[in-house]
């Protein structure tokens, strides 16, 4: 009971680091700019790849995060004024957590992952409008969390004969494309003068994420059915974004976010292997949403 709470805990504080704090926070700081950015995407790519590695002595997937969140916070008190060098730590440090954090949980543990979701895109929605370069007390909070319930997590075995056996790659495909899908559209409607539906539909989005949480969960349909239902949900929201129609968009987008979030979480925490994990992870975090940053501001598809 406790290390499910830990683990809750763990999961939900650091996606509202990544959240509040670096996709909307830091990336907002720098207004975007992807030159700027690049040390933090190489340093979280260098991070992703590295998290599936020995690091000497250290096997425990629990010490390599306890680590990872300590670099974070001493790196939090710099927020937001970093330079190339502390870039490239933090993208160290957020990327080291990002398949970790995952290969910690099994396919099974639904409620838990629901409930980290659930806490990560309430915050994150709340607070999205927060003044981007006020947001330090934020990052600190949110990394003492976390790194407080990686320590109650310290003697944590995953249980890894409970996974299954790996997938190929072209498994990790309509994966890569919903991530660049919902990387292009929430850069491009963050932009969008006359679509704020953050500020204007707040507690309508969150109601949504929980609710694309829930059918997520507990709603047992085919794999099939799963990813026609997110891929006709996409298309709804860019062709709701397209018609600029705010409040359909608060009720439809937020919903597939959450519904195909945790189809990705299950499908990755299947992976038996934490180095095939963070390979795969490089290619379905970091490449996938950074290419659709870049369309994004390029104003390609819009």
């Amino acid at each position: 009971m406790i290390a499910s709470f830990a683990l809750v805990l763990l999961l939900g504080f650091e996606l509202c680091y990544y959240l509040l704090i670096v996709q909307t926070g830091i990336v907002s700081h720098y207004n975007s700019d992807l030159i700027t950015l690049f040390p933090m995407f190489i340093g979280g790519v260098l991070g992703t790849f590295i998290a599936g590695r020995v690091w000497w002595k250290i096997k425990n997937p629990i010490h390599k995060i306890m680590l990872a969140l300590f670099l974070q916070l001493i790196l939090s008190f710099l927020y937001p004024n970093y330079n190339f060098f502390t870039l490239a730590l933090l993208g160290l440090s957020v990327g080291i957590m990002a398949p970790l954090g995952i290969y910690l949980f099994k396919s099974k543990q639904k409620k838990e992952l629901m409930l980290a979701l659930g806490i990560a895109y309430t915050l994150g929605t709340y607070f999205f409008y927060y003044n981007a370069d006020n947001r330090v007390e934020m990052a600190l909070f949110f990394t003492a969390i976390a790194l407080m319930s990686a320590f109650i997590l310290r003697n944590y075995k995953v249980e890894i004969d409970t996974k299954e056996l790996s997938l190929s790659f072209s498994n990790y495909l309509p994966l890569m494309f919903w991530i660049f899908l919902d990387s292009n559209l929430f850069e491009t409607l963050s932009r969008h003068e006359n679509i704020n539906i953050w500020t204007n539909f707040t507690f309508t989005i969150i109601a949504s994420h929980l609710l694309g949480l829930m059918a997520a969960c507990f709603v047992n349909i085919s794999k099939f059915k799963k990813y026609l239902l997110i891929n006709i949900l996409f298309i709804g929201s860019y062709l709701l974004s397209y018609l600029e129609l705010p409040i359909v968009l608060a009720i439809v987008y937020p919903f597939v976010i959450s519904y195909y979030n945790v189809v990705i979480f299950s499908i990755l925490s299947k992976e038996m292997s934490l180095a095939k994990l963070s390979f795969i992870m490089i290619f379905v975090g970091w490449l996938a949403s950074g290419f659709g940053l870049a369309l994004a501001l390029s104003k390609l598809l819009h």
